[in-house]
């Protein structure tokens, strides 16, 4: 394989999620094969079904010369600011890819707020000659990007699954969930937070205020 010709794309999933962990994924392919993957009807796994991604998934790992997840649990979320552990996250890939011996090409990331000069630098360290690309809703443009954010999407849909086993139906684990707020509730009003909750997050101060006014008004 010539200099140059594989190309990555970067992208996670859970990044404001309020329940579990956050998942950046890398794909890793030939430049020449990256049109396999449109054919397979990649796209921006948001638009995609949960069965879709579960089917999906496994061809993009057929197809890839490698695929790289970091894992980020909500202890370090609590701990850090959120975009510097996704830059960190693109740099702890770019080091496994560079690991590997893989000639990277090209570098395509969605978009860190604030972030794309930092992760340009960090992924420059391990492939100095690479093109870097970082561009928000890179995953609606780029199909290398999109399969990334498939990989990361149903490692996350796997994920929230086992968390439901755990310790009941999570919902989504999105704020924006009413399954996961109303569990979020029940859990808080029955003793200590389970570790998988974000509790730097300010949607847990909104729900717990809730949950104890409401706490009062049945006392009173």
């Amino acid at each position: 394989m010539r200099s140059g010709e594989l190309v990555v794309g970067v992208d996670e999933a859970g990044r404001g999620s309020l329940v579990g962990d956050m998942f950046v994924a890398a794909v890793a392919i030939g430049r020449d094969r990256v049109h396999l993957l449109s054919a397979l009807g990649i796209r921006d796994s948001k638009s995609l079904s949960r069965e879709r991604r579960a089917l999906l998934a496994p061809r993009i790992l057929g197809l890839a010369n490698a695929v790289v997840v970091c894992r980020v649990v909500p202890e370090e979320i609590d701990r850090e600011n959120l975009n510097d552990l996704e830059v960190r996250a693109v740099e702890k890939i770019a080091r496994q890819l560079k690991a590997r011996g893989l000639d990277i090409g090209e570098f395509i990331v969605d978009e860190v707020a604030g972030r794309a000069g930092a992760i340009e630098l960090v992924v420059r360290r391990y492939y100095p000659g690479a093109s870097v690309v970082v561009v928000p809703r890179a995953d609606r443009y780029y199909p290398v990007v999109a399969a990334a954010s498939i990989v990361a999407k149903f490692l996350r849909d796997k994920h929230v699954e086992l968390l439901s086993r755990v310790y009941g139906e999570i919902g989504s684990g999105y704020p924006s969930d009413p399954r996961t707020l109303e569990w979020l509730r029940r859990v808080r009003s029955s003793g200590e937070l389970p570790r998988c909750v974000r509790r730097s997050w300010r949607t847990l101060s909104r729900v717990t205020a809730v949950t104890l006014d409401a706490f009062t008004k049945k006392r009173t």
